[in-house]
C-alpha cells in the first residue's frame, strides 16, 4: 500500500484533502462512518451492519467479514477499505462488482450508493454521526430504501472453464462453434450455430438451430422448442449440460466432454 496512488472511478470531492504517500490518509473534516443495509436479492432483509474495520472483506468464503450467497459470488469478491473518511470499494472477482449499475474495479463510495455483488444489493450509508460497531449484526440501519437497480434473471453457464461462472442477462443465448455465439464450443460434431436457450415470461426453453448432429434433451432428439425443467440433461455434440434453477436464474452446468 505504501507509496501507491489510487485512481478512483469517481473523483474525490474537492473539500477532502486525501494523502496516502506514506501509508496515511488524512481528511480536512472528521472521519465519517459507513454502514450497509441489505436491500435486494438473496440478502434482502438481513440486519444492517456498521463497519468499524479498516478493511472489510465480502464474498462467499466463510472467512470473509460479510458472507453472501450466490453462484456468481466469488470466495473473495470485493473489499471495502477505509482511508480516513474515504471508503474505497475494490473488486477481486471474476464476475464483477457493480456500483450504481456500473462495473467497477476500484471506486470511492458515497452515501446512497448501491453495490451489486452477484444477486445481492447492498445500500451504502455514509455519515459522520452514526455509531460504531465491529460487524456485530445486532445493529440495524434506521432507514431502508428499496433498490433502484433491478436484479434481472440470468442464464448462467458453469463448468465450461474451471472456476469460471458466466452470467448472461440476455433473454436468449446461442451455443455453437462460431465466434458470434455467447457460448463457443469446439468440436467436429458442433454446428456453427447449434442450439439456443431462451427465457420467455420467466420460463426457459431450448431450441435446436438446425444442427447437423442434433440436440438431445434427456437422450431424446428435439425438433421444436421445449421447456426446460430442473435436472434436465442436454447433450450438444460431446458436451453434456445439466439444468438447474436458482431463484429466477437458469443454470447450465457443463460436464466434461465425453470421448
Amino acid at each position: 500500500m505504501i507509496g501507491q496512488e489510487y485512481e478512483f472511478t469517481r473523483p474525490l470531492e474537492s473539500h477532502i484533502a486525501f494523502s496516502i504517500g506514506k501509508g496515511r490518509a488524512t481528511a480536512s473534516s472528521p472521519p465519517g462512518k459507513l454502514s450497509l443495509s441489505f436491500v435486494g436479492g438473496l440478502c434482502a432483509g438481513r440486519t444492517g451492519l456498521f463497519l468499524a474495520r479498516q478493511r472489510t472483506s465480502i464474498g462467499r468464503g466463510e472467512d470473509c467479514d460479510i458472507v453472501l450467497d450466490g453462484h456468481t459470488v466469488s470466495r473473495l469478491h470485493c473489499e471495502i477499505i477505509q482511508h480516513g473518511q474515504v471508503y474505497v470499494l475494490q473488486d477481486f472477482s471474476r464476475n464483477g462488482t457493480f456500483s450504481n449499475g456500473q462495473r467497477v474495479q476500484k471506486t470511492q463510495l458515497q452515501d446512497g450508493d448501491q453495490i451489486r455483488i452477484g444477486q445481492n444489493i447492498l445500500l451504502v450509508h455514509l455519515t459522520s454521526s452514526v455509531g460504531t460497531g465491529l460487524l456485530s449484526g445486532r445493529q440495524t440501519v434506521p432507514h431502508r430504501l428499496p433498490p433502484v437497480i433491478a436484479l434481472n434473471p440470468h442464464i448462467v453457464v458453469k463448468g465450461l472453464e474451471d472456476g469460471v461462472t458466466q452470467p448472461f442477462s440476455e433473454n436468449r443465448i446461442t451455443i455453437g462453434r462460431r465466434t458470434d455465439n455467447q457460448v463457443i464450443l469446439d468440436g467436429d460434431n458442433i454446428s456453427r450455430n447449434h442450439v439456443a436457450v431462451e427465457r420467455r415470461e420467466g420460463r426457459y426453453f431450448v431450441c435446436d438451430l438446425g444442427s447437423a448432429n442434433g440436440t438431445y434433451l434427456n437422450e431424446e432428439r428435439i425438433e421444436d422448442s421445449v421447456e426446460l425443467s430442473e435436472g434436465d440433461r442436454l447433450r450438444v455434440g460431446n458436451f453434456t449440460l445439466v439444468v438447474s434453477f436458482h431463484e429466477q436464474d437458469c443454470v447450465l452446468n457443463f460436464k466434461k466432454p465425453t470421448k
